[in-house]
């Protein structure tokens, strides 16, 4: 079992924003102890991982209420929930290739730079060329 810091942890997010989501419905399971303190297990970490990658990619909280309220319904709800995951999945991909070209762009601005400063050009200055 574990509390709310110790989720927070263990996913690198605030304990604020675990219990932004658990007010909206977004781990269905969590229970209270006799502190009242929400307390989490092994099933409801998996909630708290779907919920994170999720949100990542762009998810509103809407939907993603509505994809846990298709878990808690079972099974007959397996092709509902992999045709959400799927267009999830693209959306993550999509911003995984923009994020390599963005790098990639970074990296060859670093690169020239780096090439400046070795040959003494330390003082660039924006030019039409794009050597900013």
């Amino acid at each position: 079992m574990y509390t709310i810091n110790d989720v927070s942890k263990l996913f690198f997010i605030s304990p604020h924003t675990l219990r932004f989501y658990a007010q909206k419905g977004l781990f269905p399971n969590i229970t209270r102890n006799e502190q009242n303190t929400r307390i989490f297990s092994d099933k409801d970490l998996e909630y708290v991982e779907m919920v994170i990658a999720l949100r990542h990619t762009g998810m509103s909280i809407a939907s993603i209420k509505k994809y846990i309220n298709l878990c808690i319904q079972g099974n007959d709800t397996v092709k509902k929930r992999q045709i959400i995951i799927q267009s999830e999945f693209e959306k993550a991909e999509q911003k995984v290739i923009e994020s390599l070209r963005q790098r990639d762009i970074l990296k060859s601005k670093l690169s020239y730079y780096q090439k400046a400063i070795d040959i003494g050009e330390e003082n660039i200055t924006w030019s039409t060329n794009r050597n900013f």
